[in-house]
């Protein structure tokens, strides 16, 4: 009886003892894969800077077309690494709009306003981008969303100028 009972007891103890292994792996892990996403984030921003203040002031655009496909490999790497780094979806957003490509990096601006719905920047971004591909309707929406984030009556003032602006260039069109 007395066995059954250290036997027990110590099958208790070993499964605590692993469950606190677990917990402590977990943490550490945790921890390795922020420092990881941070170091893509920050690679993503050596690559883009290299790109768009060294390169292309020169006149290198294949130079600086490189520097944005290894800017937009790192911030990717980074997203996967974690889908919710915001810092990640506005460089990489930023690396898309420069490339023109406006509907990527609408798209990730987008998904900056999900991951931070107070983020007016993201919202106005959002608008430009799609301002540039002619969805005045979606660029007027996000703006729109902007304004219910802001009691600032300078800030939905500026908001409501550039609603007007794209309203009359849609109308031109």
């Amino acid at each position: 009886m007395i066995c059954k009972k250290k036997l027990s007891f110590l099958s208790l103890a070993l499964v605590a003892l692993l469950l606190i292994i677990l917990v402590i792996y977990k943490q550490g892990y945790a921890q390795d894969l922020e420092a990881y996403e941070a170091y893509y984030n920050e690679l993503g921003l050596d690559h883009f800077n290299k790109g768009y203040y060294d390169a292309l002031p020169k006149n290198k655009k294949d130079e600086a077309s490189l520097y944005f496909e290894k800017a937009i490999t790192a911030f990717k790497t980074a997203i996967a690494i974690n889908k919710d780094c915001i810092q990640s979806h506005k460089n990489l957003g930023r690396v898309y709009y420069v490339q023109k490509k406006f509907i990527e990096a609408a798209e990730q601006y987008q998904k900056v306003t999900e991951l931070n719905p107070s983020d007016i920047d993201a919202y106005v971004i959002t608008a430009l981008a799609y301002t540039r591909i002619n969805r005045y309707d979606k660029a007027i929406e996000q703006l729109k969303i902007a304004k219910s984030f802001s009691s600032d009556k300078a800030v939905i003032q500026k908001i409501d100028d550039y609603i007007n602006k794209i309203e009359q260039e849609k109308r031109m069109r």
